[in-house]
């Protein structure tokens, strides 16, 4: 018996020493918080930088997830300008403008460079993204550009044709007609739409397709109560209300409680077949993997003469306060390395964000999913030639404009104000909420200042039909635009005279 105890005694002792050893291992391993939305594709990202970390040889590191919650960009400026946010975060439309004026983010651009993660190493229509004046503040966790999935069988059972390549508004109409008049039950209320409900998204796709966007050339003024809004704001509440092809927010609101409570709403909808098309990116693969549907398609946005999509790219930033910076490094070169990347093409959160990953045999033809194949090149595709980034300007708050805007679209489809009358309100109010900001602050009124005068000088030359030099245009949208419509010659090739260059026609 007491050499048993002996024994038990020793095992314990033993133990404790290990024990001990661990816990002291771990309390001297640095803690990285990571503020990023709590997911199983997140989760399986802290594993790999960890492990990422002791293969190449780094310091060791515990990364761990603080959640986004409700109202985060407040909390973030607040925790921010308090000091003590978290050390590397996800940054959303607008964020990194914001949380930079706000003096929170650490200025990455010489170490991107030193360690491989610089602006050209990843996508070019979503670098405006993380760059600011010139100066880099983040690096893409993903890439993400929205377009159509489509449910191939829904289609077939109404014995409508699915769309495809560059197709119009008209045809976006004829098309929901036909698709809902095939499918809907008579007699119940409607459940069937060939989409789902219209935000402000959407009208920006339509309203770019126009030639228009929601702030000028230099990002100097909004541009909601131009015309072109107007038509935009009509053709969705036409659909809305009169052709019901896709679902007002009450209608939308009741479809949502046909679906299960773990399960993303619109994909569900979609799976089940009440919905045709459902506008979304690659990573929608994610739900689609687990609750179908098997058989899908994709297609791009209609448009009524410019063909385009909305690009994101989920910028990791580094907090500015952070004990952590020299670790927060390796987390954005870790986003650039070649573990990461693979986990993106396999997982189908968006796309690498390094571009020749898109580019792999594994990520055109992934081999658990052989229905995917010849989706992934499409979707690839679609990103790089149509994308370009959310609205946006240095001056205002992405927030305060999108609310603008929705109050301005509520107030229309409700009755309660005329169209022409709540984006002239709406308009009024984001170019006070602009002239404020600039107001603020003496180095974004010299911003501000130099800008107008851009934005005069690209007045005249239009008017006089000349071409526009592209350094005078800051709004990603109508650098795009303006190219193509031989309005400015393209990047690097600005060295031709304005006088030697007339245009024969001007829209």
């Amino acid at each position: 018996m007491k050499y048993l105890f002996a024994i038990v005694l020793i095992g314990l002792a033993v133990a404790s020493v290990l024990t001990f050893s661990n816990l002291s291992e771990k309390a001297e391993t640095p803690v990285l918080h990571w503020m990023t939305y709590y997911s199983e594709p997140r989760v399986k990202q802290t594993e790999l930088f960890e492990k990422w970390m002791v293969e190449n040889g780094y310091p060791s590191v515990d990364l761990r997830i603080d959640v986004i919650g409700k109202n985060q960009k407040e909390k973030n400026i607040i925790q921010g300008v308090s000091g003590v946010a978290a050390d590397i975060f996800d940054c959303g439309f607008g964020d990194v403008d914001l949380y930079h004026s706000v003096g929170m983010l650490e200025d990455v651009t010489e170490v991107a460079v030193e360690m491989g993660f610089e602006p050209s190493k990843t996508y070019s229509s979503v670098q405006s993204l993380f760059v600011v004046d010139d100066r880099q503040y983040g690096f893409p966790r993903l890439v993400s550009a929205g377009f159509f999935w489509v449910n191939v069988e829904a289609f077939r059972k109404a014995g409508v044709n699915m769309p495809s390549g560059n197709w119009s508004f008209d045809e976006f109409e004829r098309m929901g007609k036909a698709f809902v008049k095939a499918l809907k039950v008579s007699g119940e209320r409607q459940s069937i739409f060939l989409t789902g409900q219209f935000t402000m998204p959407h009208r920006i796709l339509m309203l770019r397709s126009m030639g228009v966007d929601i702030f000028n050339e230099t990002q100097t003024a909004s541009a909601l109560s131009h015309p072109a809004y107007e038509e935009v704001c009509e053709i969705v509440k036409k659909w809305t209300y009169k052709d019901k092809i896709i679902p007002s927010a009450i209608e939308a609101q009741s479809l949502s409680t046909q679906t299960r409570a773990d399960t993303q709403v619109n994909q569900q909808l979609f799976a089940n077949g009440n919905y045709g098309l459902l506008w979304a990116g690659r990573w929608a693969l994610m739900s689609f993997r687990m609750i179908g549907p098997e058989r899908l398609a994709v297609c791009e946005f209609p448009n009524i003469g410019f063909r385009n999509s909305l690009v994101g790219a989920a910028p990791v930033a580094i907090y500015k306060k952070s004990k952590h910076k020299e670790l927060a490094y390796y987390f954005l070169k870790f986003l650039a390395s070649d573990p990461f990347n693979m986990n993106t093409v396999r997982n189908a959160d968006g796309l690498p964000p390094i571009p020749e990953y898109a580019k792999l045999n594994e990520f055109s033809h992934p081999v658990e999913y052989p229905n995917e194949w010849g989706l992934h090149d499409q979707i690839r595709d679609m990103t790089t030639s149509l994308g370009i980034p959310f609205p946006s300007s240095p001056f205002a708050l992405t927030q305060v404009f999108m609310r603008h805007d929705k109050n301005a679209f509520d107030k229309f489809m409700a009755g309660r104000l005329s169209l022409s009358e709540a984006l002239k309100e709406a308009s009024e109010a984001i170019d006070a909420h602009m002239q404020y900001n600039v107001n603020q602050s003496m180095e974004l009124k010299e911003k501000y200042d130099r800008l107008i005068q851009n934005q005069k000088e690209i007045e005249r030359l239009r008017s006089r039909g000349e071409l526009v030099p592209l350094h005078l245009i800051t709004n990603p949208f109508y650098r795009r635009y303006y190219v193509e419509k031989g309005w400015s010659l393209p990047e690097g090739a600005e060295t031709v005279s304005n006088s030697s260059a007339k245009l024969f026609s001007q829209k």
